[in-house]
C-alpha cells in the first residue's frame, strides 16, 4: 500500500550518542555502517565504531551459523543471503528492520556500545551515514568542520561536511550515484 513501510524487506542503520555533560562521559551505540568519529583539537579523527560488514570473521560466523550465506558480489561488497542465495542481498550484518534478514540469515539488531570519557583534547563527535565516509577520511572530515567549532556552529559544520561528501560522490561516480548522506555534529569541549 502507498505510504506503508515494509520492515520485512527494508531496514536502517543507526548510530546513537548520549553526551552527559555533568559526568563528562558519552555513550555510543550503533548497528550497521553509520560511523561515529571522534575529532581532536589537533584535527585528527578516530572512528569509534566499526562497520558491521558480513565479511568480518565474527559476523560471518554468526550469519553462517544461522543458515545464511555471505557471498562476494563480484564488484565491491560481500552480501548476506538466505539459503536460497536469492535474497536479501544486503551488505550489512546488523541493522534495524529487514525482518527477512533477521529471521532467515542471522542478521541482528543488537548494537555494539561504548562508554567513553570526554578528554581535554576531544573537540567533537561526527555521527555520519556511510555515504559520508565512502570518499572522506576521518581526519579530512574533522579538518573540514573544525573552523565552525570555535564559532559554535554545529549546524553549519554538518552542512559543510554533507556538501563535501556530495561533491566527492559527484566526482568519483561522475554523477551516476550518490549514497545516503547524513551528518550530525556534536561539540564536546569549549577551548579558546
Amino acid at each position: 500500500d502507498k505510504g506503508q513501510f515494509d520492515a520485512y524487506h527494508a531496514g536502517s542503520t543507526a548510530t546513537l550518542c548520549i553526551h552527559d555533560q555533568k559526568t563528562k562521559k558519552y555513550l555510543v551505540a550503533h548497528v550497521a555502517d553509520s560511523t561515529c568519529v571522534l575529532g581532536k583539537f589537533n584535527k585528527t579523527g578516530e572512528a569509534l565504531t566499526r562497520d558491521h560488514k558480513p565479511e568480518l570473521d565474527d559476523e560471518r560466523a554468526r550469519i553462517e551459523g544461522a543458515g545464511g550465506q555471505v557471498i562476494f558480489d563480484g564488484y565491491a561488497n560481500h552480501r548476506v543471503y538466505d539459503k536460497t542465495g536469492e535474497a536479501p542481498g544486503m551488505n550489512m550484518s546488523r541493522c534495524l528492520g529487514d525482518l527477512h534478514a533477521h529471521r532467515d540469515c542471522g542478521v541482528i539488531a543488537e548494537p555494539e556500545t561504548k562508554i567513553l570519557e570526554v578528554r581535554p583534547d576531544d573537540a567533537m563527535l561526527l555521527l555520519c551515514s556511510d555515504g559520508v565516509w565512502e570518499f572522506t577520511e576521518p581526519a579530512t572530515a574533522v579538518g573540514l568542520v573544525f573552523p565552525f567549532f570555535k564559532k559554535g556552529q554545529a549546524t553549519q559544520a554538518a552542512e559543510k561536511l554533507a556538501k563535501h561528501a556530495w561533491d566527492r560522490w559527484m566526482k568519483e561516480e561522475q554523477g551516476a550515484v550518490v549514497d545516503d548522506i547524513t551528518v550530525i555534529c556534536i561539540f564536546l569541549n569549549k577551548k579558546a
